[in-house]
């Protein structure tokens, strides 16, 4: 544009300030000075282009805006939540995960949801930093796999407890040693009621956990022989959500489900929205594999994984 002179430099910071700063509508600068509002509009957009204003859009947290948006769009996803971290040491990216992840919870849920949850240490951190909830029902996904403070059972009664609601626990093994004595546990009355919910769950937050390398509760299972292991590897494992074996390709595999005492997969498509929360320097891999399943539709994860997902994607 022409150079604006000294004359025109006081006018144009005049009615910017009076409009960004004051916050007069353009109506109201026109009328003051005997333009029209079309006029002061020109004005307005010349005071941007000659400098005289710019905007810096400072996102206050730990939260990566320009991240999150490359990665919803890259894997199609309903939200992305990206979250910078004082380091990658796994204790710290669980630490702010779990933070994030909480008001990411208490932003969605409503009265009327009844949100699901597998188990984790991310997830554990998640429900201890949860502040109240409305009323939502909350129901275990997946049975125990890991230590007590991260499993279901304590994940799901610290999140009902928020809600002040109910919590539809499963007090059983994830995996047990054979197709007979899971079906056994299953017939049991209280696991078949908090079974029966998984229909009703309209809001899911899930764990991703990785077998190669190895960085998952489910892994680690003592159910697990070092002969189920070798096989399940050698069927291309990756990672698991709940019981959910899925392969690199982001195939599922079914070698044990038929041991589990869990959500399937089936039933986990079926739920509206399922947000996987997961990161740390392990879980690219896993991560990279449920977004191929197509299992879950949005991801809270850290800016380290993220950029790894978005740079070899």
């Amino acid at each position: 544009m022409a150079p604006i002179g000294p004359d025109e430099l006081v006018r144009l910071a005049h009615i910017a300030r009076e409009h960004y700063i004051a916050g007069k509508t353009r109506v109201e600068i026109a009328e003051e000075l005997g333009l029209s509002r079309f006029k002061v509009g020109r004005l307005l957009d010349d005071a941007v282009k000659c400098g005289i204003v710019t905007f810096d859009i400072s996102v206050p947290g730990p939260v990566d805006v320009e991240s999150s948006l490359k990665l919803q769009r890259r894997f199609g996803l309903t939200r992305a939540v990206v979250v910078r971290t004082p380091t990658d040491a796994s204790e710290a990216v669980q630490e702010e995960l779990g933070k994030v992840g909480a008001e990411l919870l208490a932003e969605l849920a409503a009265p009327d949801d009844v949100i699901g949850m597998t188990a984790g240490r991310t997830l554990g951190r998640l429900a201890d930093s949860l502040g109240a909830l409305p009323g939502c029902e909350v129901v275990q996904l997946a049975g125990v796999a890991g230590p007590v403070q991260a499993t279901g059972v304590e994940v799901i009664r610290r999140v009902a407890e928020a809600a002040r609601s109910r919590g539809w626990t499963l007090y059983a093994p994830i995996v047990a040693s054979d197709p007979e004595a899971a079906a056994a546990i299953r017939r049991q009355h209280d696991v078949q009621q908090t079974m029966h919910q998984y229909s009703k769950v309209t809001l899911a937050l899930v764990a991703i956990g990785s077998w190669a390398p190895a960085d998952s509760q489910f892994f680690d299972n003592p159910a697990l022989t070092a002969e189920d292991h070798a096989a399940l590897l050698a069927s291309g494992v990756q990672a698991d959500i709940g019981s959910i074996l899925i392969d690199r390709d982001g195939k599922t595999v079914n070698d044990i489900q038929d041991r589990c005492v869990a959500i399937d997969a089936d039933e986990l498509r079926r739920i509206p929205e399922v947000i996987g929360v997961a990161g740390g320097a392990l879980k690219h891999d896993a991560v990279r594999a449920a977004l191929r399943s197509g299992l879950i539709d949005s991801l809270v994860t850290d800016s380290t994984l993220a950029n790894r997902l978005l740079e070899n994607s």
